[in-house]
């Protein structure tokens, strides 16, 4: 097993995924929890081999292919027929699964993608078809799995191809664990990339590295029975249990369970958060209120950067976030209703004076999840570690002023570049001389007269000055555009050709907009 980037094997060809680095014929089980989880893992494979020319082959839990594909290639990077999506039909003949069949249909399709020209072959496969199937009794255990498994080994030894094998977690049954690891050389796990061999003993560092597997696996378990079962997989998978344990064991042992106590206390916690809601819609609204309190006080103080103990971190993870994994603090406003907050499953939450102030995992989606929330909200950058929500909050208080200012409705302040720059810069006095020199002549022009020409300066600046997106922007005919350009450099005096110029008035019109947005958010220059 490696950390990050240690892949023990040369690089040669780019993941997509970060730190990452895979040989040009692997075959890899990727563990995951959930659709999005697996649709971002496999949107950057597949990203990475439409930029490297490659044939992408997706065998999807989901009879829509069209709809696979776009989620799998959004900006539409593949070349035409670059990327095949085929249903998890294809993995069975006459409606059985036959994984000596099976192969001869991949290895015939993987060479004629070979034979047509391409260099290099990247496919992905998700069994859960077979998982559903083995936990309602319905199939013929493990071994067909574990024999398809051994077949694609053979394949990427015949094909220059690399191979991900995905395994929901939330449906996977965790006695096959051992087996799906020891028939593949390399497993993905919430971003690391482990490689064989397994058994503890038979490398140096082996039990960090099992440990690090265990960690990865257990994120997002969701009951105390579900830990108990990957413990005992990833036992079965790393130790020979017809040996007894040696003293290296017995302290991987210890060390296993010791890292299982922070999930089991969270997932404990979640069931006494459960416990308490379930009280509340019997007993009335008390005990409900009473467990807002106990999250909006825990918000509070993460928000503030005001000192938190372990006991506060689990129960923290059993509110949604976890802050050993990248979260971002939201600010909405004005303050979003309670009921809405608990309608999205969001639980930690703090209300301030004209604002709703959150904190929520980094995850795919986040923008969509939080439209209509209020009408102004902003995100501040991801961080781990409970000192990131300090820094974040602030941000995101930053990023909501310039969502009122822009009048947009979510900003991010990772998006806001410059604007930033300028917002954290100093004394707005400043700012404002600034836009006066540059700008105070045509802002004068446009309170006289019409048509306003700041918003064309603007749009042409933002088009990179070029003339024919920006009239096609602005709904005008070029000529109109060049009327205009030649009337905005009469008044300010300045020659729009100069890059010099241009650059000064972009820095100028982006003080304006900081100047507007700190005007919806004043504390943002003040302090709390």
């Amino acid at each position: 097993m490696n950390g990050p980037g240690d892949s023990g094997v040369s690089p040669g060809r780019a993941s997509g995924l970060p730190g990452v680095a895979l040989d040009d014929r692997e075959h890899v089980c990727v563990f995951y929890r959930g659709s999005e989880e697996r649709d971002a893992v496999l949107a950057a494979f597949f990203g990475a081999g439409y930029a490297e020319g490659d044939k992408c082959l997706c065998i999807a839990d989901d009879h829509d292919g069209e709809a696979v594909a776009a989620r799998l290639d959004p900006t539409r990077s593949s070349a035409p027929d670059q990327l095949t999506v085929l249903p998890s039909t294809a993995y069975l003949t006459d409606g059985r699964f036959r994984p000596d069949e099976t192969f001869e249909r991949w290895d015939a399709l993987v060479g004629g993608y070979a034979d047509g020209g391409y260099r290099r072959i990247r496919a992905a496969g998700d069994l859960s078809w077979f998982l559903r199937r083995h936990r309602a009794g319905a199939g013929t255990g493990a071994g067909p799995l574990l024999e398809y498994e051994a077949l694609c080994n053979r394949l990427v030894q015949r094909r220059p191809a690399t191979i991900f094998c995905l395994y929901d977690l939330d449906l996977l049954d965790a006695g096959l664990l051992p087996g799906v690891l020891a028939h593949h050389p390399a497993a993905l796990a919430q971003g690391i990339l482990f490689r064989r061999p397994w058994p503890i003993g038979e490398r140096p560092g082996g039990a960090g590295e099992a440990l690090l597997l265990a960690n990865q696996l257990l994120v997002g378990a969701r009951t105390p029975a579900e830990v108990d079962a990957l413990l005992d997989g990833v036992r079965r998978a790393v130790l020979d249990p017809a040996s007894r344990p040696g003293p290296a064991a017995e302290r991987f042992l210890r060390a296993l369970d010791g890292l299982a106590a922070p999930h089991r206390r969270t997932l404990a916690l979640e069931g006494e958060f459960a416990a308490r809601a379930a009280a509340g819609a019997a007993g009335g609204v008390a005990a409900t209120a009473a467990a807002d309190a106990l999250a909006a006080e825990l918000a509070r103080a993460l928000l503030e950067g005001s000192p938190v103990g372990a006991d506060d971190l689990a129960r923290a993870r059993a509110l949604g976030v976890d802050v050993d994994v990248p979260f971002r603090a939201v600010v909405v406003r004005p303050a979003a209703d309670r009921a809405a907050l608990a309608g999205r499953g969001i639980r930690l939450a703090s209300a301030r004076p004209g604002e709703t102030a959150l904190l929520l995992p980094d995850a795919p989606g986040l923008d969509a999840a939080l439209a209509g929330l209020g009408r102004a909200v902003g995100v501040g950058r991801a961080g781990t570690g409970a000192a990131a929500a300090a820094r974040s909050y602030a941000e995101a208080r930053q990023a909501a002023g310039f969502a009122a200012g822009l009048g947009r409705p979510v900003v991010r302040h990772d998006d806001l570049g410059l604007l930033s720059l300028l917002a954290d810069g100093g004394d707005p006095s400043a700012l404002r001389a600034l836009v006066a020199e540059w700008l105070g002549p045509l802002l004068a022009h446009d309170g006289r007269r019409r048509p306003k020409l700041v918003p064309t300066l603007a749009a042409w600046l933002d088009a990179g000055a070029a003339q024919q997106d920006c009239a096609d922007a602005l709904g005008v005919h070029v000529s109109t555009l060049k009327y205009r350009l030649g009337r905005i450099g009469d008044i300010l005096g300045r020659d729009l050709a100069s890059p010099g110029v241009r650059f000064q008035l972009q820095v100028a019109l982006a003080a304006r907009r900081t100047l507007d947005a700190l005007e919806h958010d004043p504390h943002s220059w003040q302090g709390d």
